[in-house]
């Protein structure tokens, strides 16, 4: 299961210019999605999966919830639902999504997913 998304303000996306090989921004603008899958491979109620910086010029994310290794192995993170939130600049407030998980494979929301991906113009994001 693959999660594709952008921040962006009315006409702005938003992104920071400089971070940490850890993903850690460096500057005002950097920001950073925070993750969190419910009922999943972590346990019962809201987990973190992990959090992930906005593509630079897109504000763009994209992201696998499949076995990852960060210097330790990870399950795969499918729940039954999901959330992201992201802290606002300033004194703009936090936004937060979430949303039931998707279900059993279906076709034509795929290609509809896909469509949205591909309307991201983000080259880091690759509908499947």
């Amino acid at each position: 299961m693959l999660y594709r998304f952008s921040i962006s303000r009315p006409t702005t996306p938003q992104f920071g210019f400089r971070s940490t090989s850890a993903g850690e921004p460096l500057d005002s603008f950097g920001r950073n999605i925070y993750l969190d899958t419910f009922d999943s491979a972590y346990g019962a109620g809201w987990k973190r999966e992990n959090s992930f910086l906005t593509h630079t010029n897109t504000g763009a994310f994209c992201y696998g919830l499949f076995e990852h290794q960060n210097g330790i192995q990870r399950p795969a993170g499918k729940g039954t639902k999901y959330r992201a939130t992201v802290e606002g600049r300033g004194l703009t407030p936090d936004a937060m999504w979430e949303e039931l998980a998707p279900g059993t494979y279906n076709a034509d929301l795929d290609a509809e997913a896909n469509n949205r991906i591909r309307s991201l113009n983000d080259p880091q994001c690759k509908p499947n």
